[in-house]
């Protein structure tokens, strides 16, 4: 498949076989996917990969951290994103200086970009999430974030389901302006 092919057919999974994805593999394509731009080779990124009876066991000592009376709420909108075979957090050290801060956000949103297209041309399934509950305390301490590191995002891995079909995107030609 060419480049061209993988990009154009990269969708968004939320519905996914139960079969194991091997974390081993994960890391094989994260060594592909650092290859993304980044200023000063500054490499702001690190990761963590949930899954198997590793997630299953995070998720409930992280649910035991919410107050009970929250937990069943709390646990229906974790799971959503804990459904996929594997979970892969994407966390970058802050920069004080704040140009810094945006080029590393830029450059670990390229990181990004590139595991969803390797994992892609895998024929593995992906999506991309951002939910507000990864900026919590109690979130980012059940994951050993350090408060100068940020989750920029939680990406839902495994082999999909049911393959959907790309949404057709607004032509670069109508968005482009040459001066």
């Amino acid at each position: 498949m060419s480049l061209r092919e993988v990009i154009r057919s990269r969708v968004s999974t939320s519905k996914f076989a139960s079969q194991w994805v091997n974390p081993q593999h994960l890391i094989d394509l994260l060594d592909v996917a650092v290859y993304a731009p980044n200023h000063k080779m500054r490499q702001p990124w690190r990761f963590i990969i949930l899954e198997g009876e590793g997630k299953d066991g995070w998720v409930s000592a992280y649910l035991q951290t919410i107050k009970e009376s929250d937990r069943e709420d709390h646990k229906s909108v974790l799971m959503k994103v804990m459904s996929a075979p594997a979970v892969v957090i994407f966390v970058m050290k802050k920069n004080p200086i704040l140009v810094d801060d945006l080029e590393d956000l830029q450059a670990s949103a390229a990181v990004i970009q590139n595991f969803l297209l390797l994992l892609e041309e895998e024929k593995m399934g992906s999506f991309w999430k951002t939910p507000k509950y990864m900026e919590s305390d109690k979130f980012k301490e059940s994951l050993h974030i350090q408060s100068d590191e940020l989750i920029v995002a939680l990406v839902m891995v495994g082999y999909p389901a049911l393959k959907m079909e790309p949404k057709l995107r607004k032509s670069a030609r109508e968005l482009t302006t040459i001066l």
